[in-house]
């Protein structure tokens, strides 16, 4: 990839961001940071490492193995990581590696068979190793039922486990107004309720990104942000409270006119109407420009909208320039001040989630840190 074709990733607004969401939940709550995915595919080792050095002292990742990167990562630094995916990403599936211990990673049960996994890997080592209960209050995706949860309540499961946290997690809170919001928090309040009366020290979170600006400030202990982190929205209906992380500019690699009625692109999908000047550029859909775009997203050039026309290819796209004003284009701004990882998201008909765990690695990057230094 050319290296005009560049990725900037601004850990001074990563760091900005943590500490307003930090200051956002009350005094008594800690801002955890998830970066799973390669910190969403931003780089888990300058993300993760910015964030450590700026107080953060609670990372979440999916897997084992992600677990593992970031404890080498920050070696012997005082925090704790929680994996998400917890011993389903287990190779030792007779019970669960020593890695565990080695690397200081705690797991998310989720299911019954794990925390009996758990509780006799805990019972071989003699001691009572650190874990997380998660609930399914209501998503329906991973965590015990309530019912599930209540059994092992009354069996004193979770008095012979000792869990550190008890979580569950939204399914609706960037829409703050859906009721399943307030089924969850009531459902969610009633196991806590139960296991704090036999476990009065156990931590609570419930709150992802959209969580945290929900009415009501349900923070508990512990939130866990990711998207808000990277610049995304974490309240759709409202305005952005986030800095922007993400800055993408693409190099142009050739300049073109076509005639009116000449085609561009596979498929011949998109027809010029008039005489039309051409950009095309290094980066397309193996680079996470999503072929949704064709014919429908665009992006800025001198402060100018231009439109993509015809078909994002694998490795180039093509924009209508023919409306920039001066010398001829070298550099198109796919993400930056003028459009967000929300609006292109928005125009890929996806979220800006996917957009940013697509970014590839061919593109040049550039670490903007928040001492002024490109470490």
């Amino acid at each position: 990839m050319s290296s005009l074709s560049l990725l900037t990733i601004d850990l001074s607004a990563l760091v900005d961001n943590w500490k307003l969401l930090q200051q956002k939940v009350a005094p008594s709550t800690r801002c955890a940071a998830v970066v799973k995915a390669n910190a969403y595919g931003l780089g888990i080792a300058p993300v993760a490492k910015v964030l450590f050095a700026n107080g953060c002292r609670v990372f979440f990742v999916a897997t084992l193995d992600e677990g593992i990167e970031l404890r080498t990562l920050l070696a012997k630094s005082d925090c704790e990581i929680i994996v998400f995916g917890g011993l389903f990403y287990d190779t030792e599936k007779s019970l669960c590696s020593a890695a565990w211990l080695h690397y200081s990673l705690i797991p998310v049960l989720y299911s019954v068979e794990h925390i009996s996994r758990w509780l006799l890997f805990s019972s071989n080592v003699q001691k009572v190793l650190p874990s997380v209960v998660k609930v399914d209050t209501g998503m329906h995706r991973m965590g015990l039922s309530v019912g599930e949860f209540n059994e092992q309540l009354l069996s004193d499961v979770m008095g012979r486990l000792q869990p550190s946290y008890i979580m569950s997690h939204f399914a609706c809170a960037d829409k703050s107004e859906h009721p399943l919001n307030r089924d969850q928090i009531m459902a969610f309040d009633d196991c806590l309720i139960k296991i704090k009366s036999r476990l009065p020290d156990i931590q609570v979170s419930m709150c992802n990104s959209a969580g945290i600006f929900l009415d009501g400030d349900i923070f508990y202990d512990l939130v866990r942000p990711g998207i808000a982190l990277y610049g995304g929205n974490p309240s759709p209906s409202k305005p952005n409270p986030m800095r922007p992380v993400v800055k993408l500019t693409l190099g142009v690699m050739q300049l073109k006119v076509v005639a009116s009625g000449d085609s561009v692109g596979y498929g011949a999908s998109y027809i010029a109407q008039k005489e039309t000047r051409l950009a095309i550029v290094s980066g397309g859909y193996a680079d996470g420009l999503h072929r949704a775009l064709s014919n429908a997203g665009f992006a800025y050039c001198k402060g100018q909208k231009v439109p993509i026309v015809g078909r994002v290819s694998m490795d180039t796209m093509v924009f209508d320039v023919t409306n920039v004003p001066g010398e001829d284009p070298a550099m198109i701004e796919v993400l930056g001040e003028c459009q967000t990882v929300d609006d292109l998201a928005q125009a890929a008909g996806t979220i800006a989630y996917e957009i940013l765990t697509s970014l590839g690695s061919r593109f040049q990057r550039n670490y903007l840190y928040p001492n002024g230094s490109d470490e």
